[in-house]
C-alpha cells in the first residue's frame, strides 16, 4: 500500500504533484486500490484522452523517482490511513484478525495489504527501490481498457508506450497452498477491543484457491447465508431468535488459499456462546438437510444481478476484465463464468 502511494508522486517528466493535476484537467479520474492479490491503477477519461493514461502509466513502470522526502511523506500518511480506517475504527481489525488465524501457515497472506506500523517504521526507502525493479515490470502487468475505443487504438498505443520498456525478472511462482481444509482442529482467539460497545462473533472456514470449481458453489452458499431479509442466518438468528443485531456471510476468494466467513452482532445480554451455538446450528442443518430449489434459485438470481450490475460501466467492465486475466489466467471467461 505504501508502494500504490509511491506511484502518485514524482517521476523523471512528471514533477510531485502532477499526475494528480493532469488527470483531472482532462476531465477525468483516477485512484488505485490493493489488495492481497493485486494492486490497481486505474484511470477514467474521455476517449480521446486515453493516450494520457497510457503515457502516465509507462512513465511511472520506467521512470519512477524514489527520494527521502517523498518516501517519508508518504509513509506518514499511510500511517494516518491506518489510525483513521483500523486502529481507531471499531472491529476494524475483525476480519484481519481472523484471517491471520486461519492463514498462519501459508505466508504470502500472512501481513495486513496496508501494513502494521511496525512494518511501516521498519520500512526503508531501498525497500521501495527494490520493490519497484523486482515486480512493476511490463511482464507482470495487465492492462484491461473498456469504452468507446478499437482493439486497434489501444495496441498501437500499447506499443507505442510500452514497447521499449524492457521485462523485468521473471516471477517465481507462489507457494503451494496449504491442505484445505486444514487437518489440525479449530483455532480461537480473544480479542479486546476497547472501542467496541458489543461483542463481534467471528467463524471462518478455509476455501480452496479461487480458481477451485468449488468457487461457484460457494458464492452460492455464501448469498444463501446471509444475502437478503429471507436469508437463513438472518432469518433464524435476527428475526426468530431474535438474539442478533446483524449476521453477514462472505467470501473471501483469492489466488491462495480463501475464506468463508460468518460474523454476527449479539443483541443486548445475549451470551457470545449463544450466537456461536446458532451459527452452527444452521450450518449443520445445512450439511445435513441441503438447500432447496427456492434458495438456489434466488442466490443465482442475485449473482446474475451483481454480475450485471458489474458490466454497466467502463471502469466496472475493466476491473472484471481484469479479473477475469488475474484469477482464471483468461480474459475471455467473463463471457463464460456464468454458465
Amino acid at each position: 500500500h505504501l508502494f500504490e502511494h509511491m506511484l502518485f508522486q514524482e517521476t523523471e517528466n512528471l514533477s510531485p504533484g502532477q499526475i494528480m493535476e493532469l488527470v483531472p484537467a482532462a476531465g477525468g479520474d483516477f485512484n488505485g486500490t490493493t489488495n492481497t492479490d493485486r494492486t490497481n491503477y486505474f484511470e477514467i477519461l474521455p476517449s480521446n484522452r486515453l493516450n494520457l493514461a497510457f503515457w502516465l502509466h509507462a512513465e511511472r513502470m520506467a521512470r519512477l523517482r524514489v527520494n527521502e522526502e517523498n518516501f517519508n511523506r508518504e509513509r506518514e500518511v499511510v500511517k494516518e490511513e491506518r489510525r483513521m480506517r483500523i486502529d481507531n475504527v471499531p472491529y476494524a481489525n475483525a476480519i484481519g484478525i481472523t484471517m491471520d488465524t486461519l492463514m498462519t501457515d501459508w505466508k504470502p497472506y500472512k501481513h495486513p495489504v496496508i501494513g502494521t506500523m511496525e512494518d511501516l517504521d521498519a520500512a526503508t526507502i531501498d525497500d521501495v527501490r527494490s520493490f519497484y525493479e523486482r515486480f512493476y515490470v511490463p511482464n507482470n502487468a495487465t492492462i484491461s481498457v473498456a469504452g468507446a475505443v478499437t482493439v486497434e487504438q489501444v495496441r498501437a498505443l500499447a506499443e507505442e508506450y510500452f514497447g521499449w520498456i524492457p521485462r523485468g525478472p521473471e516471477m517465481a511462482p507462489l507457494p503451494a497452498p496449504t491442505p484445505t481444509p486444514r487437518t489440525d482442529g479449530e483455532r480461537r482467539r480473544v480479542i479486546e477491543d476497547r472501542l467496541a460497545t458489543l461483542p463481534l462473533v467471528g467463524m471462518g472456514f478455509n476455501i480452496p484457491p479461487h480458481e477451485h470449481e468449488d468457487t461457484y458453489a460457494l458464492e452460492l452458499l455464501s448469498a444463501i447465508f446471509s444475502t437478503g431479509e429471507s436469508s437463513r442466518l438472518n432469518q433464524r438468528l435476527v428475526k426468530d431468535e431474535r438474539a442478533a443485531l446483524q449476521v453477514i456471510s462472505f467470501l473471501n476468494s483469492r489466488m491462495g488459499p480463501g475464506s468463508l466467513l460468518f460474523y454476527a452482532f449479539p443483541n443486548q445480554g445475549v451470551e457470545v456462546e449463544r450466537i456461536e451455538a446458532l451459527m452452527d446450528e444452521e450450518i449443520e442443518r445445512l450439511r445435513t438437510e441441503g438447500v432447496t430449489e427456492r434458495e438456489l434459485q434466488k442466490a443465482k438470481n442475485q449473482l446474475r444481478m451483481s454480475q450485471i450490475r458489474s458490466r454497466q460501466t467502463a471502469y466496472a467492465r475493466s476491473e472484471q476484465l481484469q479479473h477475469y486475466r488475474r484469477y482464471h489466467g483468461d480474459p475471455g471467461a467473463i463471457n463464460t463464468d456464468l454458465d
